[in-house]
């Protein structure tokens, strides 16, 4: 296997066409003409999740090839994804793949590490993220790559609809929902997260590196603080909402309570990029009056509802002002030193 070329055709579908294709088929694209798009996995300790997505990926017939970074630094050695992609070239892939090894703990190092192996290959032109905990549709890329030739986009995004381990309740299923109708395919004002993304591999052989911020290796909000920067350097981004991925989400993101804490973390990691960043119409001061504005908000839903999903919100957005406030007095919430999931 050749784990450099990115030109590999796809493999014929079952059943595949024979002969000549009919005068009203699309023309088939030579493989040179194909965009070549990698797709950077970030991994830690989620072996059985990893698997699931590596053979949804190999269902994917736009030609791929497939960079895994296992950020497990266990003494013992057992790092899984290392384990999972040597087990699938020694039975055969259908995508060139390979595995390296992040020694230094932290989801911006492991981000760092992709980039700097997507684009040290030469034909490299777009980079896919995907996480651990999630699969693809089987239109994935084809969909990415449409919008972001239609819209001449840096930067395109699309949805993930979760897939629950146990039933929840309908507004824990709907918060921070982006699933897909939520948003429609075209430009967008920014796409700020990297579970489901297409970007141009330019963006950063244009930039010096580290592309994501070391300081938020274990709080998350690493992809935000790229995708503000990129937007206050004028880049443009898109929505694919056609291109869907799935999340899991185990027992333990199952719970009210889980859903408070991530608020909290949301909060927390967003204002320190914002601190950071100092984007248009933010001060201090002027965040400091929409929290107070958002905790009142907060504890009216808490006084005088009693209606379980009203409570909810307003615990909600009480824990993420709190998250806020956090970051305002210097606090750095470790959202990722805990890994759900298998």
């Amino acid at each position: 296997m050749d784990a450099s070329s990115l030109d590999r055709a796809p493999s014929p579908a079952p059943g595949g066409l024979a002969g000549p294709a009919p005068q009203s088929a699309v023309p088939a694209v030579a493989p040179a003409a194909v965009p070549a798009v990698v797709v950077a996995v970030p991994t830690y300790r989620r072996r059985a999740g990893l698997t699931r997505l590596l053979e949804r990926l190999a269902g994917i017939r736009h030609p791929i090839a497939i960079i895994v970074a296992d950020n497990d630094t266990r003494e013992d050695g057992a790092a899984d994804g290392l384990a999972v992609v040597a087990g699938l070239q020694r039975t055969g892939y259908p995508h060139p793949i390979e595995a390296i090894a992040v020694t230094e703990r932290g989801i911006a190092q492991v981000r760092n590490a992709l980039v700097a192996r997507a684009i040290a290959r030469p034909e490299t032109r777009f980079i896919a993220m995907i996480d651990d905990d999630e699969w693809p549709e089987p239109n994935w890329i084809e969909a990415l790559l449409a919008v972001q030739a239609r819209c001449g986009a840096h930067v395109v995004g699309g949805p993930v609809r979760r897939a629950f381990e146990v039933p929840v309740a309908d507004y824990l299923a709907d918060a921070n929902n982006y699933a897909p109708g939520t948003r429609r395919s075209g430009p967008t004002d920014l796409v700020d997260a990297t579970s489901n993304v297409l970007l141009d591999a330019e963006l950063f052989r244009g930039m010096a590196p580290p592309w994501f911020d070391p300081s938020f290796a274990l709080t998350g909000g690493e992809d935000k603080d790229l995708m503000i920067g990129l937007k206050l350097d004028g880049k443009r981004f898109a929505w694919a909402d056609e291109a869907c991925v799935n999340e899991e989400m185990p027992a333990s993101r199952c719970s009210q309570t889980w859903a408070i804490q991530r608020a909290f973390s949301t909060g927390n990691s967003d204002m320190l990029v914002n601190i950071k960043r100092r984007p248009p119409g933010f001060t201090v001061l002027r965040e400091s009056v929409k929290i107070v504005g958002a905790l009142a908000v907060a504890l009216l839903n808490l006084a005088l509802f009693w209606n379980q999903a009203r409570l909810f919100e307003g615990q909600r957005l009480a824990a993420r002002v709190g998250g806020k406030i956090a970051a305002l007095l210097g606090h750095r919430h470790l959202e990722y030193k805990t890994i759900h999931g298998r």
